[in-house]
């Protein structure tokens, strides 16, 4: 692993993809990283071209256009001059040098708490309590301090803690100051709702947590449907604070209300506690109630975005067929940036859904880099941009992107999970072990980490813990036949033939015409089987499904036994995936 270089007052992170400099971080491509440790590692010497390609590019063609942006791309980062550089100097018909001395730092795991508070630009907050006896009022003291969390995240010199973290604290006696610290924030913002007959009491507190101190604090005596304007008054008091003014543009965006009818976002408030639940009653309501703010006002953008959101949702964990998911995202996503194209999180489901379903790898990562540059400390776009990495057989890429959704949001099992599915398409079957219980740390019932886990554990050899981790995925699977097909597949790795054949049947009987449901599964299960001729039957089925895994085939392991069959490159052709 390459360790965190120090040059000059920048600290560069290689497995973040990113550059720091006091309040200030930059994301880099990680060719741009690769181009920049190539000098590092020869600081000072000149580096030639021909070195660099070889070294970066591993023997692909590139044209000296393609360096040249990328040591353009790092000067910019850097502030640097070409004419007078400071940092990379050109050496004509040679080469580059770097200027600045290249100094290894010794790092800790990305999973650790931080050694030593991190209070730079960042605030983290908290759970809003509420301290009435309603129980419906709890979406609105989780909705509103949510909903500020992602207004604030779109500012790129504000680090803001994401929910996952945060809401742990939910329910718990705070010190803000000390969970402060534990977050590395500079700044905590901690608030109570208290219902009085028909009326709210809102009182809010931002405290210093470097200094412990009270920064501001203020009282708002309002009706459940001025909550809106309430919330937009404490973003721009907690601005003002931290004397983050942005840009022109991202001030325009902050001041702008998300909706103007308070209706919708109360109902808003009530769709994303539902859905945060990730259950199947959870998701129903948050449909529900996000159709109901969209009827409210038809120009919200954020409740489009909660919509495509909920329908990848729908087709990661429902058993609808993706031509019915799908496309009705990509339609949300779309609506949502028409009415605000500055929204990361719908540039980021857009592209999801145009690589898994539209196998449109172009328009999906121009939509990705999109979405990471209005959203640098959001998880969503590098989320997305792992997976396209996977698709195109860059397992070191993803990988990388995967961690930096991870940093952003240590907690959230969904990532933990994601880098560990990862490594397991990569065949790094230890590193994906070591993932998925950090998963099922975080989160027991994720669902299928038991069963991906039962995978590993088989081809590592661990016979009897993929038994064990199978059988427990089955029982809290809910005997659905999604997560038989796991189950089935973990049999078939370590030998037990007739209880996957078995659960195979099962899965053809409930997969015919036209969307071939588990046809995909039915596919996998054939080649874990050996049986080339059916696997393939079987994944014409899929194809004509659209089924979303397919964009993964080339590295998925299950699939080993078609690579030799010239059937196999001939599908990875006609879906757009490399050979």
């Amino acid at each position: 692993m390459q360790s965190d270089l120090q040059l000059g007052v920048w600290r560069v992170q290689p497995q973040l993809n990113s550059l720091v400099c006091d309040l200030r971080t930059v994301r880099l491509e990680p060719k741009m990283m690769g181009v920049l440790l190539c000098l590092a590692q020869r600081s000072g010497d000149v580096v030639s071209k021909e070195q660099i390609v070889e070294e970066v590019w591993q023997g692909t063609f590139v044209t000296d256009d393609v360096l040249i942006r990328c040591v353009s791309e790092l000067r910019k980062a850097f502030g640097d001059n070409a004419g007078k550089p400071t940092f990379i100097e050109t050496i004509p018909k040679r080469g580059y040098r770097l200027l600045i001395p290249a100094v290894p730092i010794a790092q800790a795991d990305h999973h650790e708490a931080p050694s030593t508070p991190e209070f730079a630009d960042s605030i983290a907050i908290l759970p809003f309590e509420n301290s009435g006896s309603d129980l419906e009022m709890e979406y609105l003291s989780e909705g509103v301090a949510e909903t500020m969390i992602n207004s604030l995240s779109r500012l790129q010199d504000l680090r803001v803690v994401p929910r996952t973290t945060v809401f742990r604290h939910k329910k718990k006696e705070i010190d803000p100051i000390r969970t402060g610290r534990e977050l590395g924030s500079r700044v905590v913002l901690k608030g109570e709702v208290v219902q009085r007959g028909d009326g709210l009491i809102i009182r809010v507190e931002l405290i210093d947590a470097a200094k412990g101190s009270l920064v501001w604090g203020e009282k708002y005596d309002c009706k459940p449907r001025d909550m809106l304007a309430v919330q937009q008054e404490i973003v721009r008091e907690v601005l003002s604070r931290l004397h983050l003014r942005g840009g022109e543009t991202e001030r325009g965006r902050l001041n702008r209300a998300p909706t103007e009818s308070r209706e919708a976002y109360l109902l808003f408030l009530k769709a994303v506690h539902f859905a945060n639940k990730l259950t199947p009653e959870g998701c129903r309501k948050g449909f529900h109630y996000t159709r109901q703010a969209i009827d409210a006002d038809p120009t919200y953008a954020l409740a489009y975005t909660s919509l495509a959101n909920l329908y990848l949702l729908l087709a990661y964990f429902g058993d609808a067929p993706p031509s019915e998911t799908f496309p009705k995202a990509k339609a949300a996503a779309i609506k949502a940036l028409d009415i605000d194209e500055s929204l990361a999180d719908a540039h980021a489901a857009l592209a999801f859904v145009q690589l898994v379903y539209d196998w449109d790898w172009q328009s999906s990562h121009a939509e990705l880099c999109r979405a990471i540059k209005l959203g640098p400390n959001v998880e969503s776009g590098h989320y997305v941009l792992s997976h396209w990495y996977i698709t195109r057989q860059l397992c070191q890429e993803a990988i990388t992107e995967a961690k930096v959704a991870l940093s952003i949001d240590p907690l959230s099992a969904k990532l933990n999970f994601h880098l560990g599915a990862v490594h397991y398409l990569a065949r790094h079957y230890y590193e994906a072990i070591e993932e998925f219980r950090k998963t099922l740390e975080l989160d027991p019932l994720f669902p299928g980490t038991h069963q991906l886990l039962a995978c590993a554990y088989a081809r590592t050899g661990m016979w009897q813990d993929a038994m064990a981790e199978s059988e427990q995925g089955l029982a809290l699977c809910g005997g659905s036949l999604r997560g038989r097909g796991r189950w089935a597949a973990a049999h078939a790795l370590i030998g037990r033939h007739l209880d996957a054949r078995k659960v195979l049947e099962e899965l053809k009987q409930e997969s015919g015409a036209p969307h071939f449901q588990h046809a995909f599964v039915c596919a996998s299960l054939h080649a874990l089987l050996g049986e080339r001729d059916e696997s393939f039957e079987w994944l014409d089925k899929a194809l004509l499904a659209r089924a979303g895994n397919l964009v993964y085939l080339g590295l998925d392991p299950h699939f080993e036994s078609l690579h030799g069959d010239t059937r196999f490159g001939d599908l990875l052709c006609r879906i757009g995936l490399p050979a």
